[in-house]
């Protein structure tokens, strides 16, 4: 049996691992919320609209639930999110009153990797992505393995989904009308203005576009024009040919984290100047 002072201190340790973990939660979730919604991202105009509508991470019951919204399709993301897992638990370790270098374990939240996406490209319901795709040596058993789980989330896809979240499915139909009235209407201003009043009248993200239709709107034309620039970039890897593009981009990110070089690597997959310049410097 217990005496009082040592149920005293086994309380008191108890009362310190709970407020431990508390602050740790609170400061991964607020960190990483904050990096997500102030990073710079190019090229990602829907993903705006999208973070208009969701939080994109949070920390429930120890697992860190990141969710990505992609208008094309990127074979990449594991390799992003990897980036983000690192840059975040390597704040945590700093933050953590734990030493890496202990002999105590850090917990670390487990995490959920999800991509939603809405492209134009016919893509199936669920696809799994993984990271050790990008591995040069396919024969050689990796040690380090991460999945994305991407979901198509496109008008009369993923049905079951949609039934249990009424603002996605929502999201999902904003979509679909707003592409029909840009490819029957020359003008992309006054076909979003239009799309923007039958979702109204239809009660399809009705209030929330009532509340902020001049900001969609700015960023529907904003994403219409970068669509026509990611066409013709797509039209150029075409006439390079595409399978030595990927396979040109493959190598430079296994140098890239063999180097421990995350930040070129992801500026890379965004900046194609800054890409071409590694190009050169591995003489890819």
């Amino acid at each position: 049996m217990q005496s009082t002072e040592e149920k005293r201190k086994t309380k008191k340790r108890q009362d310190t691992r709970r407020s431990n973990a508390t602050w740790f939660y609170q400061k991964f979730r607020l960190g990483l919320s904050g990096w997500i919604v102030n990073r710079k991202v190019d090229r990602q105009i829907k993903d705006r609209l999208f973070r208009f509508l969701y939080d994109l991470a949070f920390v429930i019951a120890g697992t860190l639930n990141l969710y990505e919204h992609q208008s094309t399709y990127n074979p990449n993301m594991p390799v992003r999110f990897l980036i983000y897992l690192a840059e975040e638990y390597q704040k945590l370790v700093k933050q953590a009153r734990e030493s890496l270098y202990g002999t105590k374990k850090l917990i670390l939240p487990t995490p959920q990797c999800i991509v939603f996406y809405n492209g134009t490209k016919d893509m199936p319901e669920e696809k799994i992505l993984r990271l050790s795709d990008a591995f040069e040596n396919q024969k050689a058993r990796a040690d380090v393995e991460l999945k994305v789980r991407m979901l198509n989330i496109n008008h009369d896809k993923n049905k079951e989904l949609m039934g249990k979240c009424r603002v996605l499915s929502e999201y999902s139909q904003f979509v679909e009308i707003t592409r029909r009235y840009i490819a029957e209407t020359k003008d992309n201003q006054k076909a979003l203005n239009l799309a923007i009043d039958y979702c109204i009248d239809h009660s399809i993200l009705s209030e929330f576009l009532q509340r902020y239709r001049a900001e969609v709107l700015g960023m529907l034309l904003e994403e219409f024009d970068v669509d026509k620039y990611e066409r013709s970039l797509r039209e150029e890897g075409r006439e390079e040919g595409t399978k030595q593009g990927v396979d040109k981009m493959a190598r430079l990110n296994m140098i890239l984290i063999q180097s421990d070089r995350l930040t070129d690597l992801e500026r890379a997959s965004t900046d194609e100047e800054y890409r071409e310049r590694l190009f050169r410097e591995f003489e890819l």
